[in-house]
């Protein structure tokens, strides 16, 4: 029992730790990066491993194999390599040196017949043997023969024409295989000579045996040549869709070779190996890249991890869509969807390096075509320029269809510098311009839905809730027309003031719309709504009317969560009066008696106060709106006079303390409350005629 028990505990332990786990923000962050890499790199890989095939030499293949990208034929240009280095002559260098030895031992041949000539106790026959010795195998008995009956002056003539002749012979070069060659130039110096024929058969022959090859071969400089002809050759390419074998016949060495080269055989995982690691490393580089932007430029998104998650899946979504239009055409890709919907959805900064970041994705996904990947570069910073502040929904047909012009444009850039054909460039183009329209339809079709899942109220959503004929605001107009009216006007002044500080002047308008709908529960409460001069308030405690009046700050909440109103207008309903007092009740409830004991948070709203600038400047514009209304005959310095006592007032109480407004900008509120005030409570010009035909027709 007991060890059961331990186990149920040990299972509520480990149940407790992952639930706090999964809640722990850093480990939350941590999996939306992994989820982020991983959908990359397998929508990369997925676009960029090649197909492998088993294939042999003879084999049928039973479909086209074809290039999934351009490349190099290293097997064709490796073989008009060899053949450009074939071409290249053998380099010779003329060696003089052995031209004075050749010489030297013709003169050493010449001195050794002229000491055995010398020796008088030989006989004829011993001194041509001891010729023979000296001078072994190298000339013929007959030579040994001439030599030795050939005078002084007659062998130093020889002699000198048999120099003459082999150095006449050499100083053009005497190679290898090029000796019968040689030999023949000798035969044909000897024939000029005005010697005796058997003299000169002495002079071939001792020249035939001392000459050699002056020419030696060298090595570094006839590579040299090779080296510069093979790189001179233009390597063979193959074009992306070109067929490498094709269907129904035999497949040959060559073929397997090239396979073999690009990588496409079943055999060879080495390809494969290295393709991955690219892609993991790319992948990483660029999401630590988004990842310091986010961090040193976007803090407060990366504190978000519900915006982190749709930053992940708005990129992802983009590539894995490009990946089904880049089956049409490259330029049809459409990373201009994901950069206006991050644009709206997120902020324009982030769409901007998420652009960079999609666009070097979509250029490796294409097949290293970065010419495209700079087209949808180019639309998709275009989208974001033009998102950068939407006021209506056809803004975003608008920006496709610049995106589409600028996509044109760089197209034809492009087309131009290329040298393309016309025909070329106006396809291409048609698919830049559809690249637009297509942007455009797709961020319309999806920003609702990431709206609504993420809660992401954006410009938009604001456009549409601005909608007069929405219907809670119908009902407002219907149900209570004063609290309408005062909306439309505090909307007014509050998007005046927003414009006037570098606020969101739509969202300040749409705020100040639905801030009163907690009116809607009792419309005759209020004065605003009172079509008579009796007033409810009048029969009622003060502390109950403060409870009544107050209350429709959290009747608010409840009919905005029953209309989905998104949380950032919620905001405006419950911060619009802060913690204000409601002085008029609590003055009533004193009664004359300043030494009354009341407790003053019963007469205050419950907050909390305004926390961003828009609901300041509602909270100021409402406030504002309602004392003008109350003058009897209001001026131009009245109107103002009020507006800025009414701002010192709020500004007195706190409730301006956590909205982040400046002094410099409350000046500029008060500007533009009353400049508009002024425009709406202007004195009227009277008519006494019509007046006086008036009260007669009365």
């Amino acid at each position: 029992m007991s060890i059961i028990l331990g186990r149920g505990w040990s299972k509520i332990k480990m149940i407790k730790t992952n639930k706090k786990l999964l809640s722990n923000r850093a480990f939350q962050k941590s999996m939306v990066g992994a989820a982020f890499f991983l959908a990359i790199t397998a929508l990369i890989l997925a676009n960029t491993l090649p197909r492998k095939y088993d294939l042999n030499v003879g084999d049928i293949v039973q479909e086209d194999i074809v290039a999934r990208k351009d490349a190099i034929d290293t097997v064709a240009t490796r073989k008009l390599q060899m053949a450009a280095a074939k071409s290249v002559p053998e380099k010779y260098t003329l060696d003089q040196n052995i031209t004075r030895e050749v010489k030297n031992k013709v003169t050493e041949i010449f001195n050794t017949v002229r000491d055995v000539q010398s020796r008088d106790f030989m006989d004829n026959a011993a001194k041509i043997k001891t010729l023979k010795l000296m001078i072994p195998g190298e000339l013929s008995d007959e030579t040994y023969s001439v030599l030795l009956n050939m005078s002084g002056p007659g062998l130093k003539e020889l002699e000198t024409v048999t120099k003459a002749v082999i150095e006449t012979v050499m100083d053009d070069g005497v190679k290898e295989e090029s000796i019968d060659r040689a030999k023949a130039f000798i035969i044909e110096e000897f024939k000029g000579v005005s010697l005796s024929q058997s003299v000169k058969n002495a002079g071939e022959d001792i020249a035939f045996a001392v000459i050699r090859p002056n020419m030696i071969f060298d090595k570094e400089a006839t590579q040299r040549e090779q080296k510069a002809a093979m790189e001179a050759v233009d390597p063979v390419k193959i074009t992306k869709g070109q067929v490498l074998v094709e269907k129904g016949k035999p497949v040959t060495a060559e073929q397997i070779e090239l396979l073999k080269e690009l990588g496409l055989l079943a055999l060879d995982n080495s390809s494969y190996f290295t393709m991955i690691l690219g892609v993991i490393l790319l992948v990483a580089i660029l999401e630590v890249m988004l990842i310091l932007d986010v961090y040193l430029f976007h803090r407060d998104l990366y504190e978000n991890v519900s915006y982190l998650g749709l930053l992940a899946l708005v990129i992802v979504s983009t590539l894995f869509i490009s990946t089904a239009f880049k089956t049409i055409s490259n330029f049809l890709i459409p990373l201009a969807a994901g950069s206006m919907l991050i644009s709206i959805l997120i902020n324009p900064s982030m769409a901007i390096i998420s652009s960079f970041i999609m666009s070097i994705a979509v250029g490796v996904i294409l097949g290293n075509d970065f010419i495209s990947a700079l087209v949808a570069l180019l639309g998709g910073l275009t989208g974001v320029f033009y998102t950068n502040k939407v006021s209506q929904r056809s803004d975003l047909t608008k920006a496709g269809g610049l995106v589409g012009v600028v996509n044109f444009l760089v197209i034809l850039s492009l087309g131009l510098l290329n040298n393309s054909s016309m025909w070329d460039m106006a396809r291409q183009s048609f698919w830049g311009i559809a690249n637009g329209f297509l942007s455009s339809i797709l961020t319309v079709g999806i920003l609702p839905f990431l709206e609504n899942t993420f809660g992401i109220t954006t410009s938009v959503k604001l456009l549409e809730l601005s909608n007069p004929n929405q219907p809670l605001l119908r009902r407002l107009l219907l149900e209570a027309p004063g609290t309408y009216h005062h909306s439309i006007i505090v909307g007014n002044l509050a998007e005046a003031a927003a414009e006037a500080v570098g606020g969101d002047s739509l969202l300040a308008r749409v705020g100040a719309s639905y801030h009163d709908i907690g009116k809607l529960k009792r419309p005759y409460f209020f004065i605003e709504n009172q079509l008579t001069s009796d007033n409810p308030h009048d029969k009622l405690n003060p502390t109950l009317s403060a409870l009544i009046i107050t209350s429709h700050v959290k009747d608010g909440i409840d009919i905005a969560r029953q209309y989905n109103l998104p949380p950032i207008i919620q905001d405006f309903i419950i911060q619009h009066h802060g913690t204000s007092l409601l002085t008029f009740f609590y003055k009533k409830a004193l009664d004359g008696d300043a030494e009354k004991r009341l407790e003053e948070n019963s007469f205050r709203y419950e907050g909390p106060k305004p926390q961003t600038k828009e609901v300041a400047i509602v909270m100021l514009a409402d406030s504002a709106e309602a004392a003008v209304r109350s003058m009897t005959k209001p001026t131009p310095g009245k109107i103002e006079g009020l507006v800025r006592q009414i701002i010192r007032e709020k500004l007195a109480d706190g409730q301006l303390d956590e909205s982040n407004l400046t002094l410099k900008d409350l000046d500029k509120i008060a500007a533009a409350f009353s400049r508009v005030l002024m425009g709406i409570f202007h004195t009227r010009i009277e008519y006494p005629e019509k007046l006086r035909e008036l009260e007669r027709k009365g």
